[in-house]
């Protein structure tokens, strides 16, 4: 889709031709390595492949409860004619048959002991009866059955991980059994944050002035804080800055000195007050790479590169800044944090509950309700437009995208949500 051209701004692009823009001109150098304990590794990236330098399981085992054998001892067994065998012994898991199994002879053996010596398959229990010291045979075995071989899980010298990973307790658990009790990941990336305006008031404050007739509580900060966390960053609060230029350069200055991002809102459209795109265009090169994206709400978003570090210039109103801080700031951790993995946000699908107009040309984010009825879920929509209503994000279940080439959707329509439950992990 070409560049679109909208009040107030020159060009407008695209929701992907932004991020390719943005992404080709900063550095895409992953964050340094550290390493941690395999106990803290949940949700971290793992900087370095791993191989394994153990066999798992490290020896032969049986896969059945029953009695360890001679496969050839079995050949011909029957419930007419089952064969007999002299029981010798019992291995149990951590407990294994010292001696060693003879022709005709058998142990006793447990799920998950090591099969004992001379032994080459296990006879499940249930195909066998104990009578005095011997057992009898109803079914032959073949060499190996209801064995599992020493490597069958994981052979020495295998890659079972690889960099790029984002670590579960799956993972977690997998590198306990294979000994490896500190891995190398990536150090969380920095995420500075800072708000532009005049008006605003710092929640942090407690001496809130009497009369709020003409200022407003900053909230985009707390919102920044919980998206960086939630999407693997270290929040770096810079505070708030007034509409002026001197003070805008010298909080941007510190948070590229100090972040691996750095995140504005707040003066970013294209009016008189709207100064941080001009004050960051003269930080350096290249600048300002893309300043306005075709995206309903949260288009006066304006993303810049600092030598090569990414400056984030997002709306004030929350609305807005919450979803474009989505958009934008979250592929920027994903890829300080050196992901490889393919990431996929998952979707439920629901019952438009009414009709929902959108403007082709732009890509549009509504805030959806979701509610089952009858064994049906059903999406309704709450806003479809008003960056600045911060309630409808707190009550919504989660954002219907309507993509540039639509034109809405009508009312029974199935569509697919993307719950904010899912979207934040």
């Amino acid at each position: 889709m070409s560049e679109i051209r909208a009040k107030g701004f020159k060009k407008v692009v695209t929701v992907n031709q932004a991020l390719k823009r943005f992404l080709g001109k900063i550095d895409k150098t992953p964050c340094p390595a550290e390493e941690v304990s395999v106990d803290n590794v949940f949700g971290r990236v793992l900087a370095e492949d791993v191989y394994s330098e153990v066999d798992v399981p490290p020896f032969d085992r049986a896969a059945m409860d029953g009695y360890a054998v001679k496969a050839a001892d079995t050949q011909g067994a029957s419930l007419n004619s089952p064969v007999v065998l002299r029981v010798v012994g019992e291995a149990y898991a951590g407990k294994g048959f010292k001696g060693e199994v003879k022709e005709h002879e058998a142990v006793k053996i447990s799920t998950g002991a090591p099969m004992p010596k001379g032994a080459d398959a296990v006879v499940m229990v249930e195909y066998t009866k104990r009578v005095n010291g011997s057992i009898e045979v109803y079914k032959s075995v073949s060499p190996g059955e209801n064995v599992s071989e020493r490597g069958e899980d994981i052979k020495k010298g295998e890659k079972i991980l690889s960099q790029g990973k984002v670590l579960t307790p799956f993972d977690a658990s997998l590198l306990v059994s294979l000994k490896v009790l500190k891995v190398k990941v990536r150090k969380k990336p920095v995420v500075a944050l800072i708000a532009c305006g005049e008006e605003l008031i710092d929640p942090l404050n407690a001496k809130f002035p009497s009369d709020l007739s003409d200022k407003i509580i900053e909230t985009n900060r707390t919102a920044f804080k919980g998206l960086a966390l939630k999407f693997g960053g270290i929040p770096l609060d810079l505070g708030i800055v007034g509409d002026d230029e001197k003070e805008i350069g010298e909080r941007v200055r510190a948070g590229l000195e100090k972040a691996d991002i750095v995140v504005i809102s707040g003066g970013t459209s294209v009016g008189e007050k709207d100064l941080v795109p001009k004050v960051v265009q003269e930080l350096g090169e290249p600048g300002i790479v893309v300043h306005g994206v075709a995206i309903s709400p949260g288009k006066p978003v304006a993303l810049a590169s600092i030598g090569g570090k990414p400056v984030v210039c997002l709306p004030g109103y929350p609305v807005a800044a919450i979803i474009d801080f989505i958009l934008f700031v979250r592929p920027l951790i994903e890829l300080k944090l050196g992901i490889k993995e393919k990431r996929f946000i998952p979707t439920v699908k629901a019952i438009l509950a009414s009709r929902v107009a959108s403007k082709t040309g732009t890509r549009h984010y509504v805030r959806v309700r979701l509610e089952e009825k009858n064994g049906k879920l059903y999406a309704y929509p709450i806003r479809i437009s008003g960056s600045g209503i911060l309630s409808s994000l707190a009550r919504s279940d989660g954002i219907l995208i309507v993509p540039e080439d639509i034109e809405g959707y009508e009312k029974g329509e199935e569509v697919e949500i993307i719950s904010f439950t899912t979207l934040l992990s």
